[in-house]
């Protein structure tokens, strides 16, 4: 065995490559890394091109599947409509109820639209609680309508075909049978009585009834509000496969919404005329006291004067003095300083026991007179009538009511009491710093007689009583004109049109989507499919993974059915050609070219491949014995046309001499040894001295020794054979040879003295990563012109070997 014979190039891939030594090892190649990544990506682009069609019928029926949901579903429709706010600037308000009547709800307009008053209202008169299984079934039920109350759930409403009678049934089973023309599902809170024409004998209606409030919270999902930072327009949108629909939607939560806002407004300015009546009484009884009061004092006094009994003092007489005028005024307003501060002292104290009194609190002159806390007592007043006026139309659980809930309480427990808490503080001040001055005036105060601070103190309750009284006349009137008068603070300023145009198509999209999808659920089945196939596809596989080094390609053989080859075998010619050059650059110049011939398994072709092989280097001016080393199943006699016996088995068993096995062929330059005899000792035959002396006979008759073994999967022989031989050469059949088998094989192949030149592909289409195996060019084919019956120069493929 060559085994000191110096490492020689082998031509792969374009690429030179060293040649492994008889006597060194190739690496194991069941420990070969897999893939790099770039290579997985090849792979994937092979995997989709090989498994074509059944990428392109996944996205051919995603495609479909995408076009049947688009019209199913249909295009989608946008209807909008646009609401105009009348939202004052509180910046640029005018005192009064005026203003007050015009304060927006707190809770805000987008929370009104939301609500159940508006949006179930629209559920109903569009009856947007109602869907059916079949359109068509819309006429049989146009009169149908629910009650306050109504039983959800899905129904079949069906009319038997004899006589006129209707079934209405559910889940739950038969609800009601009855005649056409009565009433239906009373009981589950409906309002129907077809009509005996609008249901067709044995026909079936299916229909689901949802909830008003449980449709109400699925339209305001689906209803879309915007607002400008002003709060002076809403938008309203929606969106639907339905243009009238959608946009009668819009307009009906539209309407409702000003309806609602109107009729609110106008509550509120009552509830507001009502309370300020209320404080006009109260206030007006105020007044009435007071000038009861001051009537009384002036009747006692002049009483009192007229009988001598009044301490009346001669500055009674100069109460035009303005010295006098000012100690009386001075006097007189430490007095109502007091009482003020009193009164909020109580109003306060009974606010922590029993609640804050308003009214109470409204009456106080310095309340009055204090310009913050009067305009949190009006506000407080607006506040609340609002908040009647919202409670007349919703629930306490509602969030505009609970929201105005908070900004009463907020009002009546925190602000107004801080309020007055400040002002109780500042009259304390103030009647410390009065008191000092009537300290210091006490001298000429005692020349102030005390019915005329009396009369005073009295006067002075009966103006601010008045005062109090023409306040509350002049809002009670504006607001009772606002009521009367009122202007509606919404406005629908742009209608809903039925739009003709879809906002979005879905069709394109859910095309595209679903051939998208069906490519990738084609590319993934692809990949799994080459996932799980064990064959042979790729150059890759071979190179990388069994660390093989390739020697070229022969491409698929046509062939005409009488076994004549036609002119697609001129490029297996070429490819021959290809393999052979490989091959005795592979071996080395050293010696004749001694090589076995083997592949994996069965059918992978390489008796087709050694034949040839022969054949080629024949051509080239070697003489070369082929034998035929499958003593199992052997049928390279066949095509070579020569008797099977004596054969391989026979010349080493000792039947027959050398030169009785080695045959002349129809070819020249080509020797051939039949496999011989079956025998069941064959195997022990080829590992005999007999096989080796056979060997280094014929390497000194011809100049290429090529044996055709068993494949490495049926038993020792191909592995005795290459020991022999020294190198071996593997046929590898895209599509056939298994993978995992072969780098099995290849295994052990790395602990025997074995020399594996390479690897040849069998059958390949010349497309793909494979084009670069090709050994033709279109234009440079050879054409014989001389010497036709040159049989080294003839273009010759002999018949495939089935194994």
């Amino acid at each position: 065995m060559p085994s000191d014979q110096p490492l020689q190039p082998v031509i792969s891939l374009g690429r030179l490559e060293p040649a492994k030594s008889a006597g060194s090892a190739l690496p194991s190649r069941a420990l070969q890394p897999a893939l790099p990544p770039s290579a997985d990506w090849r792979r994937y682009l092979v995997a989709l091109r090989r498994y074509k069609w059944i990428v392109l019928a996944g996205s051919l029926l995603g495609g479909g599947a995408g076009f049947a949901a688009g019209r199913y579903l249909g295009s989608e429709y946008t209807a909008r409509a646009t609401i105009w706010i009348d939202v004052p600037d509180p910046r640029n308000r005018e005192e009064g109820p005026l203003w007050t009547g015009q304060l927006r709800i707190s809770s805000g307009w987008t929370d009104l639209l939301e609500t159940s008053a508006v949006l179930e209202s629209v559920v109903r008169e569009r009856r947007l609680y109602l869907s059916l299984d079949d359109p068509a079934d819309s006429a049989a039920l146009r009169s149908f309508r629910i009650k306050g109350q109504v039983r959800p759930g899905t129904f079949a409403f069906s009319v038997a075909e004899l006589d006129p009678t209707f079934t209405l049934s559910s889940e739950d089973g038969v609800h009601e049978q009855g005649s056409l023309g009565d009433s239906v599902g009373a009981d589950l809170g409906f309002l129907w009585a077809p009509a005996p024409d609008a249901v067709a004998p044995g026909h079936k209606i299916a229909f689901t009834v949802t909830a008003p409030s449980d449709a109400a919270k699925l339209l305001a999902k689906a209803l879309v509000v915007k607002s400008d930072l002003d709060d002076n327009f809403i938008q309203l949108e929606l969106r639907g496969s339905s243009p009238t629909g959608v946009a009668g939607i819009v307009n009906a939560v539209a309407d409702r919404f000003e309806a609602l806002a109107t009729e609110l407004k106008r509550r509120k300015l009552t509830e507001l005329t009502g309370i300020l009546s209320e404080q006009l009484k109260q206030a007006q009884g105020k007044l009435a006291e007071a000038e009861a009061a001051l009537k009384r004092f002036r009747v006692t006094a002049v009483t009192q004067f007229a009988q001598g009994t009044a301490a009346v003092t001669p500055n009674l007489e100069r109460t035009q003095d303005p010295g006098f005028a000012g100690l009386l005024e001075l006097k007189v307003g430490r007095e109502q300083v007091r009482r003020d501060r009193e009164a909020l002292r109580r109003v306060l104290a009974q606010a922590r026991d029993s609640g804050l009194s308003v009214d109470a609190l409204g009456m106080i002159g310095a309340v009055q007179r204090s310009l913050e806390l009067s305009e949190a007592l009006k506000g407080l007043t607006a506040k609340q009538a609002e908040l009647r006026a919202v409670r007349f139309r919703y629930t306490d659980a509602t969030p505009a009511v609970r929201h105005l809930a908070e900004e009463v309480k907020l009002l009546e427990r925190q602000t107004i009491p801080r309020l007055a808490t400040a002002l109780m503080n500042e009259l304390a001040v103030r009647e410390s710093e009065v008191g000092r001055d009537v300290e210091s005036a006490s001298g000429n105060l005692r020349r102030v007689s005390p019915l005329a601070v009396e009369e005073a103190a009295l006067q002075r309750d009966v103006t601010s009583a008045e005062q109090l009284v023409t306040n509350i006349r002049q809002r009670y009137e504006e607001a009772r004109l606002a009521d009367v008068s009122s202007i509606p603070d919404v406005r629908i300023l742009d209608r809903a049109a039925v739009p003709f145009l879809p906002t979005f198509n879905l069709l394109p999209v859910l095309v595209v989507l679903g051939l998208m999808g069906g490519f990738g659920a084609g590319g993934g089945a692809a990949v799994l499919l080459d996932h799980l196939d064990r064959k042979v596809r790729e150059p890759d596989e071979v190179t990388r993974v069994m660390g093989l080094p390739i020697l070229g390609a022969v491409p698929h053989l046509k062939q005409r059915r009488n076994g004549s080859v036609h002119e697609g075998g001129l490029p297996i010619i070429e490819a021959i050609r290809g393999i052979r050059l490989s091959v005795q650059y592979a071996h080395g110049a050293a010696g004749p070219l001694v090589c076995t011939i083997t592949s994996p398994g069965r059918s992978d072709g390489k008796s087709f491949l050694a034949s040839n092989l022969a054949l080629g280097l024949a051509d080239a001016g070697l003489r070369t014995v082929l034998i035929d080393g499958d003593i199992r199943r052997g049928a390279l006699h066949r095509v070579l046309a020569v008797a099977r016996k004596p054969g391989l088995t026979d010349v080493l068993a000792g039947k027959a001499t050398v030169d009785e096995v080695v045959r002349a062929t129809a070819f020249p330059r080509v020797s051939f040894v039949p496999c011989g005899t079956r025998r069941f000792s064959g195997p022990e035959l080829l590992g005999s001295p007999a096989m080796r002396a056979l060997l280094a006979n014929l390497r000194g008759r011809f100049d290429a020794v090529l044996v055709d073994s068993p494949p490495l999967d049926a038993g020792v022989d191909a592995y005795l054979l290459g020991t022999l031989t020294a190198n071996l050469l593997l046929v590898l059949r895209t599509g056939v040879t298994d993978r995992e088998l072969a780098a099995a094989k290849l295994g052990v192949l790395d602990r025997l003295p074995v020399r594996v030149l390479g690897a040849v592909l069998n059958d390949v289409e010349p497309r793909g990563a494979y084009r670069y195996y090709s050994y033709s060019l279109e234009g440079y084919e050879l054409k014989e012109e001389q010497d036709p019956d040159d049989e080294g120069a003839a273009a010759r493929v002999l018949v495939r070997s089935p194994k």
